[in-house]
């Protein structure tokens, strides 16, 4: 799909959720994997609109931020985009942070409302009191919240999100320092990645989202949805549970960071997944590299 065109999606208002969306088609084959759940194409197509139509009708309009503290790759991939479907952009924080810089986070980013979910809502519902957050949405049963379900239920007259410009508006708010990434930037970092982690419909990329930065975490995951790959998330982040991820779903590619590397590399026995392409998200060992190549039969680069 990223071969210079975005689908049905002229190039002036070329964003990243629009392109995601044109790459649906009508197949309803997995797209993410977390958790023991599953997140289909067909589904993702029909509830990200939905969702971004609640969300207006809730109140959110165009340009508000929305911090989204998820650790389910599931809600997370449902979540940024329809935030940014409503008009809104998505601030998407560290799964793993603690209340205190969860609170410091959002009030960078100016977040007025929050997506969370079961895993995360205690630590980010706690931060949201410190915030000047004033709406939450949470996915799973989640007090004080209202249910993400409820968004898809929700009436359609609530307006048309502005179309933003993919130049100029934000597809994503970054904090820690605070980056604003256009829309633009977004789809030349769907382009770098494509580049280097070559995904079709038979592909299974695995990655634990503590493993690489926010915006790579984001990233990876559209590009499976964008090249018809299965994402499937890690939500322990042992090497093992990596390990076990990559035999359980036939993984084909799969991303860490350079301390990871050296743990598979050195930490297990031969593991029967050869062939296997590891991105490293950071500049990896010559030593893990070799190991990886020579005990496993992977190869090994950095992800750009």
């Amino acid at each position: 799909m990223l071969d210079g065109e975005t689908g049905a999606v002229g190039v002036a208002d070329a964003t990243v959720t629009r392109t995601v969306l044109a790459a649906m088609g009508g197949s309803d084959r997995t797209a993410v994997v977390d958790r023991g759940r599953s997140l289909g194409r067909a589904r993702f197509a029909e509830a990200v609109p939905a969702a971004a139509r609640g969300l207006r009708w809730h109140g959110v309009r165009g340009g508000d931020v929305g911090a989204i503290h998820l650790a389910d790759a599931c809600d997370l991939a449902l979540a940024v985009h329809a935030v940014g479907a409503a008009g809104a952009v998505p601030a998407p924080l560290p799964p793993d942070a603690p209340a205190d810089e969860l609170a410091a986070m959002m009030n960078e980013a100016g977040a007025r409302f929050l997506v969370t979910g079961e895993g995360t809502a205690a630590r980010s519902m706690a931060a949201a009191d410190d915030s000047y957050v004033r709406q939450v949405f949470a996915f799973g049963d989640v007090p004080g919240a209202t249910p993400f379900d409820r968004l898809l239920e929700a009436a359609t007259g609530s307006g048309e999100a502005p179309s933003p410009d993919p130049l100029r508006d934000a597809a994503l708010r970054l904090t820690g320092p605070l980056e604003d990434v256009t829309h633009a930037d977004r789809l030349a970092d769907l382009y770098r990645l494509a580049g280097a982690v070559a995904l079709g419909e038979d592909d299974v990329l695995v990655c634990c989202g503590s493993d690489v930065p926010v915006r790579t975490w984001v990233g990876l995951i559209d590009l499976c949805l964008v090249q018809g790959a299965v994402f499937s998330g890690v939500p322990e982040p042992g090497a093992r549970d990596l390990l076990e991820a990559v035999l359980r779903y036939g993984a084909t590619a799969l991303v860490v960071g350079p301390a990871k590397l050296r743990a598979l590399a050195f930490d297990h026995g031969a593991v029967p997944a050869r062939g296997l392409r590891v991105l490293v998200a950071g500049a990896p060992s010559v030593e893990a590299a070799r190991a990886c190549r020579i005990r496993h039969g992977w190869t090994v680069s950095p992800l750009p």
